[in-house]
């Protein structure tokens, strides 16, 4: 995308929000709003996601098979060499697993394997937020949209000007809540797709930690 697309495409989505705000009122501005930073956070977190591929993974499960295979010196230098944090502590786990005792390690690793996923379990929890909030204020839309319809109906009782009143009205009420449902659809997808892939990530942490947990077992 060049930067005169980029630039047509910021002019359209601004023009759009605008036609919202005059339709819908400050209800359907405040969902934008909360919507755009939404929208922050999960690029935000696609990015953070981005960082940790399955290639990582594998790398250090390699690394970990090495290790019990006795050539703990290509090991050390993979999970030296691996852009995934959690490869320290894989480290630390496979050089401490022949003396320190099983149990204290087993919480230390489980401890680090936390601290290792807290950063990509964040903000989860603000999107839900976006999509449980933006139906709500849908309806608050709506309800605020009926109560002015109903005003300037008891206004303009028995004129021409009546079934205008009433119209415009409901017409504002409508867009709030269709704005609200939308942006609840469109963020528990994205929440749902962000929340599969954390879960994904807390699987190969687990898996990890547990091979080199158990690493030995089984062999001779």
């Amino acid at each position: 995308m060049d930067i005169h697309s980029f630039s047509d495409l910021v002019t359209a989505t601004w023009t759009s929000a605008l036609t919202l705000v005059e339709l819908g009122g400050s209800v359907v501005a405040v969902q934008l709003v909360i919507s755009t930073v939404g929208f922050a956070m999960v690029l935000y977190k696609i990015l953070q996601f981005t960082g940790i591929s399955t290639g990582r993974f594998r790398t250090a499960e390699r690394a970990i098979d090495l290790w019990g295979a006795g050539d703990t010196e290509q090991a050390t230098k993979l999970l030296s060499k691996s852009r995934l944090t959690l490869a320290r502590d894989l480290q630390f786990g496979l050089q401490n697993l022949a003396t320190a005792d099983r149990e204290q390690l087993r919480d230390e690793l489980s401890r680090r394997g936390m601290f290792f996923l807290r950063p990509y379990g964040s903000l989860l929890r603000a999107l839900e937020i976006v999509y449980y909030l933006s139906p709500v204020l849908g309806l608050l839309g709506t309800v605020l949209g009926m109560i002015d319809a109903f005003r300037h109906l008891a206004a303009v009782a028995g004129t021409e000007k009546g079934s205008s009143a009433l119209a415009n009205g409901i017409w504002e009420a409508l867009v709030c809540t269709a704005v609200g449902l939308v942006i609840a659809i469109i963020f528990t997808a994205l929440h749902a797709l962000l929340q599969t892939r954390l879960e994904r990530v807390s699987e190969e942490t687990s898996n990890l930690l547990t091979k080199v947990l158990t690493l030995g077992v089984g062999r001779g």
